[in-house]
């Protein structure tokens, strides 16, 4: 089994396994595809002729009782993760979950990963050979001690029917896209923030956050801030200020599969001598870069995942940037 293709099945027919995560696994020489489960049989199998998929379920329970299936890709409506994580898991399935894992840090402490199983949520920026590289030139310190990160990430989104419009099942901008702002500050970091003072504007017909402004302090003088939105033009940035360079990611979180990706270092003291230098990378799939290193590791090789403690941790700062909306002030972070 070594060499094996990891055998995946697929709780849903979300749009983002049919676009992103099945075309990946498709591409993977580490991955194949073997069912898909529906709430009904009629809408699986009609997912499953468009995909070729083999085997057509009419509950995601039913692709979990397979027992040829080894792991699940959980694309549902984010407050549906956390109960079919476990219910896989407990099953003796593997789970890739899309983020967030849950609605608050301690739903997502609720989730018990028995022991010899991966549980890793899809932030499959982390996968990228370029984040990979920065991570390492941090750690070396290429850039001195980071400072301050900044990050951006926005869309708009004009359907009202969209499960991101409604608040019961963890609609608004900042579940959808403060979970990946807020994760880019930690990884920038490695570290949690202390507290964090944020803003946010809802919209007034479905209730959910659509607008988000948040300030991060890490301690010492360190700090972070990200926007993000569900109501404005597509806009992604993330910037990292060391005290001895900077860095750019141009298209940080959705990257060009046809195009090389870049990272643009800067390691001057005075603007006027700026003399950014731009590195760039293969063009390459974010997704089955994450596909490939998700079985890469259930086969038992060493690849770097994040789990759980990862995914409670950056619940912890989505939590904290909730409580001061409410609150209009600072809000500590639970360590």
């Amino acid at each position: 089994m070594i060499d094996a293709p990891v055998r995946w099945g697929i709780l849903s027919t979300a749009n983002i396994a049919r676009i992103k995560l099945i075309p990946a696994m498709r591409a993977s020489a580490h991955a194949e595809v073997l069912a898909v489960g529906s709430r009904n049989q009629e809408s699986a199998q009609a997912f499953a002729d468009e995909m070729d998929i083999p085997r057509a379920y009419a509950s995601y329970e039913a692709v979990i009782d397979d027992p040829e299936v080894e792991a699940v890709y959980i694309p549902l409506p984010n407050h549906l993760h956390i109960e079919l994580a476990q219910k896989a898991l407990d099953k003796g399935k593997h789970v890739l979950c899309e983020k967030p894992l849950a609605l608050t840090a301690e739903q997502a402490a609720s989730l018990r990963v028995p022991p010899g199983l991966l549980f890793c949520e899809a932030f499959m920026v982390r996968h990228q050979p370029r984040w990979l590289a920065v991570k390492e030139r941090i750690k070396a310190g290429d850039y001195g001690d980071i400072r301050m990160v900044q990050a951006m990430l926005t869309f708009g989104l004009d359907d009202p029917g969209n499960y991101r419009m409604r608040p019961e099942f963890g609609g608004g901008a900042l579940y959808d896209v403060g979970c990946y702002a807020a994760m880019a500050t930690r990884f920038a970091f490695g570290c949690e923030p202390r507290r964090v003072m944020a803003h946010a504007s809802r919209d007034p017909e479905h209730g959910v956050d659509v607008v988000a402004s948040v300030l991060l302090d890490y301690g010492e003088g360190r700090h972070a801030s990200l926007m993000v939105s569900t109501a404005t033009s597509a806009a992604q940035h993330l910037h990292i200020v060391g005290s001895q360079g900077a860095i750019d990611l141009p298209e940080p979180f959705i990257a060009p599969v046809e195009r090389p990706t870049r990272v643009v270092h800067d390691n001057v003291f005075d603007l006027y001598q700026s003399d950014p230098r731009t590195e760039t990378f293969p063009p390459m799939d974010q997704y089955e870069q994450e596909v490939s290193r998700f079985c890469r590791a259930l086969r038992g090789e060493e690849v770097g995942l994040y789990g759980l403690e990862d995914s409670i941790a950056n619940l912890r700062v989505i939590d904290a940037i909730f409580a001061s909306v409410d609150s209009g002030g600072w809000a500590a972070v639970a360590q």
